[in-house]
């Protein structure tokens, strides 16, 4: 196990019914909810780490060249863009 030299505290929203699983585990393992937590990151971590997610690739956005907007049309206003 990887050592480290010092803890950090912070804030994490979880959502309740995990926190309670947590919470259990905890309970059956004798151990804290803390150390269910860093195993859990650990494990999450390392296996990104062997088998990394592709990116999404980036959506193109379709370029249109000399093309005028409508005449009258404020491209700036976009609740008159959804009238017209």
């Amino acid at each position: 196990m990887m050592q480290h030299d010092r803890t950090m505290r912070t804030t994490v929203d979880l959502p309740s019914h995990l926190l309670i699983e947590a919470k259990k585990l905890a309970a059956v393992r004798r151990t804290s909810v803390t150390r269910i937590l860093e195993e859990s990151l650990r494990a999450y971590i390392a296996e990104e780490r062997a088998h990394p997610r592709e990116a999404a690739a980036p959506l193109g956005l379709p370029v249109v060249r000399g093309v005028r907007p409508v005449r009258g049309v404020d491209l700036d206003d976009t609740s008159e863009l959804l009238e017209t």
